[in-house]
């Protein structure tokens, strides 16, 4: 299935507020192995909108519209649908009672454009609007559906995922997903070790994205019952994780501080002269244990800065270490184009290092996740 996402709206073509709205549906139709196409923004204006739901409607087997539901002058949208289908609006008594009730909790009059929230394409399936007023719709002509969803993203987004979605699923497949995270590796690096698996790919579907400083692999499979779906992925999994699993840090929601976190086991603080205590906060607000005692940024007042690198590393992990009374210092420090990272138990210090661009803002945000890759390794390893 191929599906374009149009949101309508003057204001997102002005730059007032974002387009969440598109990338929330990406990964949640993509997720379920639909496949998004295209996205496209429309002012106000009836007659691009209905030109490009015309097109929409040729070229793809799904058009997801959202806003323009509401009660102004300004809400085309499903006035321009219902012109392009040659169907007619009509009130949705549920929903429209629900609007009522609504101003009638509030002690507010309703005033009259509020009953245009209520008015649904007829022949539509109705989705149900928990979170506002004006309910959504899918409308199904031959074989094309047009989906109508509202504009803010808390009616938006719970609307689209519980409502939605159980409509537009196969009936006789479950699609499922696992989405694996990597850090300290680029997405082109991994589509050249991944290029004959990614060729080759049936069921399950292998698909690469690019986050922050971060690189996801999304695997899809298709079959009668979850549990048949991840035994599909799993081989594949098996492999990507032979070649690349030095770089894998979890999957699905979890982050990459959490998989640290949960790894880590002894109280550490960190001597920081890299990420500006970035690296501090990221694990001190998953730190459920109450195993990050405290930081300390690079400083001469702390240690003798004319020292080697591996002197400097060995000192700093060993001030933070005794300064907080705990069981590692850790240290993050930089040289010419190498980031180095230290940890101090006992008397036993083990280094890494990779390069980094010396780009202050990039040295900063990138080496995080490179720095935490590595100290994930080493907990992993001494497991």
């Amino acid at each position: 299935m191929n599906i374009s996402i149009i949101a309508v709206g003057s204001e997102l073509l002005l730059g007032q507020i974002a387009n969440t709205n598109g990338q929330y549906l990406s990964k949640l139709l993509n997720g379920v192995g639909k496949n998004v196409v295209e996205h496209t923004v429309i002012g106000d204006n009836p007659e691009r909108l209905e030109y490009t739901i015309r097109q929409g409607l040729e070229r793809f087997d799904m058009i997801v519209l959202t806003g323009g539901l509401g009660p102004t002058k300004d809400d085309l949208t499903k006035h321009t649908v219902a012109k392009v289908l040659n169907k007619e609006l009509v009130i949705d008594e549920p929903s429209l009672q629900y609007i009522e009730s609504y101003f009638e909790d509030q002690g507010q009059v309703m005033t009259p454009n509020n009953k245009q929230q209520a008015l649904v394409i007829e022949g539509a399936t109705v989705l149900p609007n928990k979170n506002g007023m004006a309910p959504g719709m899918l409308v199904e002509i031959a074989e094309k559906k047009v989906v109508l969803l509202p504009g803010p993203p808390k009616e938006m987004q719970p609307m689209a995922k519980n409502e939605l979605l159980p409509l537009i699923l196969d009936d006789d497949k479950v699609i499922f997903s696992e989405q694996l995270k990597f850090a300290g590796i680029g997405e082109s690096k991994v589509e050249t070790i991944l290029l004959d698996l990614i060729d080759q790919q049936t069921n399950p579907t292998i698909a690469p994205l690019a986050g922050t400083h971060e690189v996801y692999i999304r695997l899809t499979a298709n079959a009668e019952t979850i549990e048949q779906c991840q035994k599909l992925i799993q081989p594949i999994k098996n492999e990507i994780l032979s070649r690349i699993g030095e770089y894998y840090f979890g999957s699905d929601d979890i982050s990459i501080e959490e998989s640290v976190m949960k790894y880590m086991s002894t109280s550490f603080a960190i001597y920081d002269g890299v990420t500006n205590g970035a690296l501090y906060t990221r694990l001190k607000n998953v730190d459920d244990s109450q195993l990050l005692k405290g930081a300390l940024p690079h400083s001469s007042q702390f240690i003798d800065v004319k020292q080697n690198i591996n002197e400097q590393i060995y000192e700093s992990a060993k001030y933070v270490k005794d300064l907080f009374k705990v069981e590692m210092g850790m240290t993050l420090l930089h040289d010419d184009n190498e980031v180095y990272l230290g940890k101090l138990v006992g008397d036993e210090l083990e280094i890494e290092s990779f390069k980094m661009s010396q780009n202050r803002n990039l040295l900063r945000s990138r080496s995080q996740n490179y720095a935490l890759i590595k100290l994930l390794k080493w907990l992993e390893q001494s497991k």
